[in-house]
């Protein structure tokens, strides 16, 4: 998807989308009027995209891609947590079912595809934090130092954030297109993803600065390990000191910056836990990681048992994009074997859990898959962890969905790339 020209309070696509401005930018604006549709009419005022993109606004431009990467980001952990398995729908907007149902169909569009940040999209938001990310490198690699003060530090901040975008949509969609370019297959995405934290790795370490040279190094290992290049995303991993955390930042100031996961499960009680991740043990002990309570019935459909989690206490808890633990656990898949049964001990150990002790390549394995899913759980990996470690999702298709809606639970497990960018984009075949 290409945003190319700034309307309202948001940008919009080649194909027609609309997507919110950060805050910062939207200050710029005030006062000019959003619409909401992927085929909505042009609003009266809009103002054009070189306004913006000057060498004075740099910064905003990085911060604004930021932001729209933690909007982006928190509505993935629960759209992701929804179709793999870590939520379950307890409310009663029809339109938002397909999820928990996974039964997206790329013809029909609907919320995944044409829904904006914080409404539980899926494509739009992923596809404007992207190309804010590449925006903004593509700028400053046009500016100079002369022009911008920390020019360097802000391409470092680009280019990590647009490969975290690249990464979930890697993980989320069966393929996507960028720019009005060609549709691009998973691993191809994951290459672009690969390409953008090289880059920020590069001049992170020119600078010292190794908070953004950490969470590059750990983008880039999560997107080595999903094309199979388990050495080198081993090596990246393993540098990444054990306590490093790399948080998305949320508050209550306005309903784009809330985190979306305590929302709709502890405000609104739109979405329960999964019932694969309730009253958990590990070794049959109660694992601590995953703590979770049955919390009555959802007042949001006043049917579905609410269980809610406790991992994220308030709408402004931060959420880790990048941590030392998802480090420590892609040296453990990549490497196996006795090194994998030390690591899970440690976690073992933090957590109050007996060792783990095996000589078994599969149960490692195994183990390992489950030490993501308690050590991760809603920090945007399971549903990618799902489809690479093929795995099976819960109930099985064919499985009657809940009385509220009637139906069946889908085979789908990645979205479809959307009919709306087949439609609009040249460099694609008509619709499915």
């Amino acid at each position: 998807m290409n945003m190319r020209r700034y309307r309202g309070r948001g940008r919009r696509s080649e194909l027609g989308g609309r997507a919110r401005l950060s805050p910062g930018v939207a200050l710029l604006l005030s006062g000019v009027t959003a619409c909401s549709s992927l085929l909505d009419v042009e609003a009266p005022s809009r103002i054009e995209a070189e306004t913006l993109e000057q060498a004075s606004n740099a910064a905003l431009l990085v911060a604004s891609a930021i932001s729209d990467f933690e909007c982006a980001f928190s509505d993935y952990i629960v759209a992701a947590g929804l179709v793999g398995d870590e939520l379950q729908d307890s409310q009663l907007a029809s339109a938002l079912w397909p999820y928990d149902q996974r039964q997206w169909r790329a013809e029909s569009g609907g919320a995944y595809a044409s829904n904006t940040c914080p409404s539980l999209g899926m494509y739009t938001p992923l596809s404007t934090s992207r190309w804010q990310g590449d925006n903004a490198l593509k700028w400053l690699d046009t500016w100079t130092d002369a022009e911008v003060t920390s020019r360097t530090q802000l391409i470092a901040q680009a280019a990590a954030f647009a490969g975290y975008s690249h990464v979930l949509m890697g993980e989320a969609m069966c393929s996507a297109a960028f720019d009005l370019g060609p549709e691009l297959t998973r691993p191809q995405i994951w290459q672009r993803a690969e390409e953008r934290f090289t880059r920020a790795i590069q001049v992170a370490d020119g600078l010292g600065d190794k908070d953004i040279g950490n969470m590059a190094r750990v983008g880039r290992a999560r997107a080595r390990l999903n094309l199979g290049k388990k050495t080198e995303a081993a090596a990246d991993a393993a540098v990444v000191p054990e306590s490093y955390v790399k948080n998305a930042t949320y508050s209550g100031t306005a309903p784009r910056r809330e985190n979306t996961v305590w929302t709709r499960n502890i405000r609104t009680g739109s979405a329960t836990i999964e019932d694969d991740f309730r009253g958990l043990t590990d070794l049959g002990v109660v694992d601590p990681r995953v703590r979770v309570t049955a919390a009555g019935i959802s007042r949001a459909d006043n049917i579905t048992p609410l269980w809610q989690q406790s991992k994220y206490a308030s709408v402004s808890a931060s959420i880790p994009i990048a941590t030392g633990d998802e480090a420590q656990l892609i040296v453990a898949e990549a490497q196996g074997g006795q090194a994998a049964v030390a690591i899970i001990n440690r976690f073992h150990a933090r957590a109050g859990i007996p060792p783990f002790a095996s000589a078994d390549a599969k149960a490692i394995q195994d183990h390992v898959i489950l030490e993501r899913s308690r050590e991760l759980f809603l920090e945007s990996h399971h549903l990618g962890d799902k489809i690479r470690y093929n795995l099976p999702f819960t109930p099985a298709a064919g499985t009657p969905y809940p009385p509220k809606a009637g139906g069946f639970y889908g085979t789908m497990t990645c979205f479809p790339l959307p009919d709306v960018e087949r439609l609009y984009n040249p460099n694609i075949k008509g619709a499915s």
